[in-house]
């Protein structure tokens, strides 16, 4: 039987994908993922309307889409558009993986 290690950069890679799709195992959450892929730039409130769920839970799956890197966002204070949302380069990642995954299916 072979011995299987992974190293340094590599496990992180492993360690950063399944944190990625282990956090997209909600409804809002991909929902969210989707919407600010097709939209970069998404404000809070507009991400809000579209998931159709409280604000509280919206900040709170977003906070969870952040910390695992998959998106970032910018404050802004204009009238009551508070944040706008972008994916990260992992994000992207992801998404590309995703989308090719739906369209092999």
């Amino acid at each position: 039987m072979q011995k299987s290690e992974l190293k340094g950069v590599e496990l992180q890679e492993v360690y950063e994908t399944l944190r990625a799709y282990s956090v997209l195992d909600n409804k809002v959450r991909l929902n969210a993922f989707f919407l600010i892929s097709d939209n970069p730039g998404t404000k809070f409130n507009d991400i809000t309307k579209s998931v159709k769920v409280r604000k509280s839970l919206v900040a709170y799956h977003l906070g969870l889409l952040k910390a695992a890197g998959l998106v970032t966002f910018k404050y802004e204070r204009k009238g009551k558009a508070t944040s706008s949302y972008w994916l990260t380069d992992l994000g992207k990642m992801t998404m590309e993986e995703l989308r090719s995954k739906l369209r092999k299916a």
